[in-house]
C-alpha cells in the first residue's frame, strides 16, 4: 500500500547572497503579477495586474514582444466560457501564467476567466475556456502539460481541470474546511474585507499528482482517484500565493504578502516535519514566480502599491526580475514530531 505523502521539511532553499536581478522595460504602473518561462527560447512571460497586457521579455530584461490585454464587452457566460472581445470592453488584470513549451500554449488566468493563448497567430489570439461559478474566483493555475490546466476557485475550495482540446470543465476535488478557513476568502477587492486576497495554490507534482495549499494547509490531490490527503506540517503555513515545483521533491512556497519565500521538502514519512525556520528569504511581495531548471526567478514589481493592495498607487522602483539559486537544507534543522 502507497504511504500517504506528507511533508518531510519545510525549509528556506535559496541562497543567502544578494539575487540577480534584472530590470523590466515596462512602466511602474504595469504592476507585474504573474510570470512563466520558456524553457526552449529561454525567455519569460511576464503579466500585468492593471491591464492584462504580457510582456515577452529575455533573460537580461531586452523586450521581444507583447500580447495585448484581453477586453470583454459583455461578461463571459459559465456555459460556454466564451465573451465578445472589443478594443472598447474592460481589460481584466491576470493573476498566473503557466507556459507548455512542447505545444507552445500558453495559458493566462484571470479572477473570473481561464485563457488561453496561441503565440503562432500574428497578433497573438487570446480564448477564453472557464468561467468560475457564482460567488467563485480564481486565484491559481497549474499547466498540465497534455492539454489541461488545474485552477483553484477559492472562495469555493474547488480545484477545477479545464480541457483546451474540447473546451471542457469538470471539479476534480474541493479542498476541506480547517479551522483557519471560519472565515470566507472575499470575492471584493483586498481592501474591502479584513482578510488578505493570497487565497491558495497549486502545483502539479512529478507523479501527476496535484499539490494544494490554502488556509495554512497543505492536501495532495490524486487525479486518477480523487483522493485527497492532508499533508502533515508541523506548523501552519498561511498566506502561500504559490507552489512552485523545482524538480524531486522540493517545492518553493512563496508567501507574497507575508514578503517570504521557503522550500518545502516532500516525503513520505508521516510522522515527521523538519523546519528551517532560519534561512527564509524576503522579498517585495513575492506573489509570484517560475523555476527555468536551475534558477527560482520571481517577479518583482511594488505590487503593493496596487490600490487592490491598499496600496498608494504610486510605484517607487521600476519592475524586475530577482533570480535565487535553490540549496540544500543545511546544518541545525528542529525537528518536530506529531
Amino acid at each position: 500500500m502507497r504511504r500517504p505523502l506528507v511533508i518531510a521539511a519545510a525549509v528556506a532553499a535559496l541562497a543567502g547572497c544578494k539575487p540577480a536581478q534584472v530590470t523590466l522595460p515596462v512602466e511602474p504602473t504595469f504592476y507585474p503579477s504573474a510570470v512563466a518561462h520558456d524553457s526552449v527560447h529561454d525567455r519569460f512571460f511576464v503579466a500585468s495586474y492593471a491591464t492584462g497586457e504580457i510582456a515577452i521579455v529575455r533573460r537580461d530584461g531586452s523586450p521581444i514582444g507583447t500580447v495585448a490585454p484581453a477586453r470583454r464587452d459583455v461578461p463571459l457566460s459559465r456555459e460556454s466560457g466564451r465573451g465578445v472581445r472589443g478594443e472598447g470592453g474592460t481589460s481584466t488584470p491576470v493573476v498566473q501564467l503557466a507556459y507548455e513549451p512542447g505545444t507552445r500554449r500558453l495559458w493566462a488566468l484571470a479572477p473570473d476567466a481561464v485563457e488561453l493563448i496561441d503565440l503562432g497567430a500574428d497578433p497573438p489570439q487570446r480564448t477564453a475556456l472557464a468561467v468560475p461559478a457564482p460567488g467563485g474566483r480564481f486565484v491559481d493555475l497549474a499547466a498540465g502539460g497534455d492539454g489541461r490546466a488545474f485552477v483553484l476557485d477559492a472562495p469555493r475550495r474547488e480545484v477545477i481541470a479545464v480541457d483546451a482540446r474540447h473546451g471542457a470543465t469538470r471539479v476534480v476535488g474541493r479542498l476541506p474546511v480547517t479551522p483557519q478557513a471560519a472565515g470566507a476568502i472575499p470575492v471584493e477587492p483586498h481592501c474591502a474585507g479584513t482578510l488578505a486576497h493570497d487565497g491558495g495554490a497549486l502545483a502539479l507534482l512529478p507523479d501527476r499528482s496535484l499539490l494544494a495549499a490554502a488556509d495554512g494547509a497543505l492536501w495532495r490531490i490524486d487525479l486518477r482517484t480523487g483522493a485527497i490527503e492532508s499533508l502533515g506540517l508541523a506548523a501552519p503555513l498561511p498566506q502561500v500565493s504559490q507552489l512552485v515545483p523545482l524538480g524531486g521533491d522540493a517545492v518553493a512556497a512563496l508567501r507574497g504578502r507575508a514578503n517570504e519565500v521557503i522550500t518545502l521538502r516532500l516525503a513520505r514519512d508521516p510522522l515527521r516535519a523538519i523546519v528551517d525556520a532560519g534561512t527564509r528569504v524576503r522579498f517585495d511581495t513575492p506573489l509570484r514566480g517560475a523555476h527555468d531548471g536551475h534558477m527560482l526567478v520571481v517577479v518583482l514589481g511594488r505590487l503593493r502599491h496596487h490600490p487592490d493592495f491598499c496600496g498608494d498607487g504610486r510605484p517607487n522602483l521600476p519592475a524586475r526580475l530577482a533570480a535565487y539559486p535553490p540549496v540544500a537544507a543545511g546544518a541545525g534543522l528542529a525537528i518536530a514530531r506529531r
